[in-house]
């Protein structure tokens, strides 16, 4: 009677179809301590993902797998800039697929983890956190690579911001200071734009966050905080003495007067 009386309560309830991921995307995550990536990595897949995982990783490995985004653990390093280790060693199959460095705090503040224009998530952090950086790198994916060199003499007008002597090129998305060209992430390219477009205007910490980040971040508001002490970094910056972004405490920013 039990069995009975249960197979007609599931008969009763209503049927539920998975759902159906009409696209997948791959995804390889590196990571020398795998079980870490567990929240992440189920996030990920939910959100129609296939995911591979890998203690370390081989570059011959890449062409094969042909991944959309890869994924590097490198919080907790002991290397002094883990990620300028990679970018100097990186194989020509990484060339043109997009990449985010999972850091600590502690590299963004030695300035161990800017150099280049990879993507960087201060990692531990909320698993939805991650998701939208992938979502975001991943939208941004163009056939052509936003960062490749570009002449000042091709821009339009129309397509650049000015603010003292830095210039940005909107169409390329690059940036140069007194005619050298500056590699950003995605991120702090977006925060300059924003406060360049703003035109001294003070930019909330909120506004900053929803309009980079998107109204369904899960973090805190000090992850701007962070991206824009790197981007600081990659501008020769102070914030005692700002040239380009000065801090309204307790509010946000705007350009340096």
């Amino acid at each position: 009677m039990q069995n009975q009386a249960e197979e007609i309560r599931l008969r009763d309830m209503p049927f539920m179809e998975p759902e159906v991921c009409e696209m997948t995307r791959r995804i390889i995550v590196v990571s020398p301590f795998p079980g870490r990536m567990h929240e992440l990595m189920r996030t990920l897949m939910e959100a129609c993902f296939d995911v591979l995982v890998f203690h370390r990783w081989e570059h011959s490995e890449a062409g094969a797998l042909q991944p959309d985004l890869l994924i590097f653990d490198v919080s907790g390093s002991q290397e002094q800039d883990p990620v300028g280790a990679f970018r100097e060693n990186r194989h020509p199959v990484h060339a043109a697929v997009p990449t985010l460095f999972l850091v600590d705090e502690r590299m963004l503040e030695e300035g161990g983890a800017t150099g280049g224009h990879e993507e960087l998530l201060v990692w531990p952090a909320r698993p939805q956190e991650g998701l939208h950086h992938v979502r975001r790198i991943l939208r941004g994916v163009t056939a052509q690579s936003p960062y490749s060199p570009v002449s000042p003499d091709e821009d339009s007008a129309r397509d650049q911001l000015i603010f003292k002597d830095l210039r940005i090129d909107r169409r390329r998305m690059t940036v140069y200071r007194s005619g050298a060209r500056i590699d950003l992430t995605k991120t702090e390219y977006e925060l300059l734009q924003q406060l360049i477009e703003g035109q001294g205007s003070v930019r909330t910490r909120e506004d900053m966050l929803n309009r980079i980040w998107g109204t369904q971040y899960f973090g805190g508001s000090n992850v701007v905080d962070v991206h824009v002490k790197s981007l600081r970094k990659k501008l020769g910056d102070s914030a005692g003495q700002p040239l380009y972004v000065a801090t309204v405490r307790g509010v946000g920013y705007r350009l340096a007067d």
